[in-house]
C-alpha cells in the first residue's frame, strides 16, 4: 500500500491504473460514472509502477501544473484511477483537447486566479501546464494510447 505526500488529497491507495477510453457522446464523460462504475468504453488499461505514481501524484498537487488557458469540450480520453483493495478510492479523468482535468478529489494546485464569489465563481488559467501536457504525452506515448496530442496544439504553442 502506498503511503504518499500528506500534501496529496489520497492517503491510502494500493493500485493506480491509467485508462485510455472513449468519452460517450451522451451520459457522463469522465472515467468514472456517480454510481462508482468504470466507464464501458475502455480501450486500453496500464498498472503505474511505484515511480510513475510518484511522479504523477507529484505532477498532479504541484501549482506548476496548472495555469495555461482552457476550451469547455470536456471529452475526456485519459482517465487515472486510484484503489484500494480493488475498490475505486479516487480519479481523475483529462481531456487534452481542451486542456481540463476533473477529479473526484479537491486539488488545491488547480484554484488559482479565482474570479468572482460563491455559485459565480470560477478560476482562470484552470488548464494544464505545457509542462504536464508533456509529461502526460508521454506516457501517453510509452504505453501506445490513442488519444495524444496532437502537434502544433494551441495549449502547446
Amino acid at each position: 500500500m502506498s503511503q504518499i505526500k500528506s500534501a496529496f488529497p489520497l492517503t491510502k491507495f494500493d493500485k493506480v491504473v491509467i485508462y485510455d477510453y472513449e468519452s460517450p457522446r451522451a451520459g457522463y464523460p469522465s472515467i468514472v460514472d456517480p454510481k462508482g462504475q468504470l466507464t464501458t468504453s475502455i480501450k486500453r488499461q496500464v498498472q503505474l509502477d511505484q515511480s510513475a505514481i510518484d511522479e504523477m501524484n507529484t505532477k498532479l498537487i504541484d501549482k506548476k501544473s496548472y495555469g495555461n488557458n482552457a476550451a469547455m469540450c470536456f471529452t475526456p480520453h485519459l482517465g487515472i484511477v486510484y484503489y484500494l483493495q480493488n475498490r475505486i478510492v479516487g480519479h481523475v479523468s483529462i481531456c487534452l483537447d481542451c486542456n481540463i482535468l476533473r477529479s473526484s478529489f479537491n486539488i488545491p494546485a488547480q484554484n488559482q486566479n479565482k474570479v468572482g464569489e460563491g455559485d459565480n465563481a470560477y478560476y482562470l488559467g484552470e488548464g494544464l501546464s505545457k509542462s504536464f501536457r508533456q509529461f502526460l504525452n508521454e506516457l501517453l506515448k510509452k504505453y501506445n494510447f490513442s488519444h495524444q496530442i496532437k502537434e502544433g496544439s494551441a495549449f502547446d504553442q
